[in-house]
């Protein structure tokens, strides 16, 4: 029941669609399984006999390596849950709130809360020369990027147009491989009536190439493609 219950948190609430899959929190959820619903009943039915002395010293041992892989794979999922989805440049990020100086952010609408659903933001790059040479040497002193820098971000309707040009068709998507194009392929049977003018942009800091379906028109995040976003029939 714990066990149970701690996914549905993750599942529900801490990783909303589409984030669970493309944040890497599986491997944390499968540990948590391991050691609590096989790895422990199986060595509790290994040292179980009836009499046996020290029983209740093994039991009590096998008992707290299960509740410590609990908390352990709780407290790393609620820890690193992505909090913000963050368009920046060309890409969209997922951002955790332990990533940023949530003080520094400045306009209404961005702020989250940890059982909140994503906060879409727009991070822009600063027009002032000045000060964007200051934000370029920051960078370069080893200051985090564009997207984990709140004190440059906006609303998510703030930056609708520039958003909107960089949201490729998803025609114009060039598949890499039959089951690239087979997930393309059903992309657009199952979003593409609803939504006619369905595009893509890429999701940047992970392991592979991912791109999220947006609708170009509303600017509606949609889901996860899983085909590399990056390649396209203009390049």
């Amino acid at each position: 029941m714990l066990v149970s219950s701690v996914i549905g948190i993750v599942y529900w609430i801490w990783y909303p669609e589409p984030t669970l899959e493309v944040v890497g929190a599986f491997p944390i959820i499968r540990l948590l399984v391991l050691v609590d619903l096989i790895v422990g009943p199986l060595l509790t039915m290994v040292v179980f006999v009836h009499g046996k002395p020290g029983l209740r010293f093994d039991l009590t041992v096998i008992a707290l390596l299960q509740i410590s892989a609990l908390f352990y794979g709780s407290y790393r999922l609620y820890d690193e849950k992505p909090d913000y989805l963050v368009f920046t440049v060309d890409r969209l990020e997922f951002v955790s709130s332990k990533q940023i100086d949530e003080s520094a952010i400045q306009f209404d609408g961005t702020e989250t809360n940890r059982f909140a659903r994503l906060t879409q933001v727009f991070a822009k790059l600063p027009k002032d020369p000045e000060e964007y040479q200051r934000y370029l040497v920051s960078v370069m002193d080893g200051q985090p990027d564009l997207e984990r820098r709140p004190e440059y971000w906006e609303p998510w309707t703030a930056g609708a147009d520039t958003i909107r040009d960089r949201v490729k068709e998803i025609v114009e998507i060039k598949a890499t491989s039959t089951r690239e194009s087979e997930n393309i392929r059903q992309a657009i049977e199952e979003y593409g009536d609803a939504h006619p003018n369905l595009g893509v942009l890429p999701i940047g800091g992970i392991e592979r190439d991912l791109g999220m379906l947006i609708d170009r028109d509303t600017l509606e995040v949609l889901d996860v493609l899983d085909a590399n976003p990056w390649q396209s029939e203009e390049s």
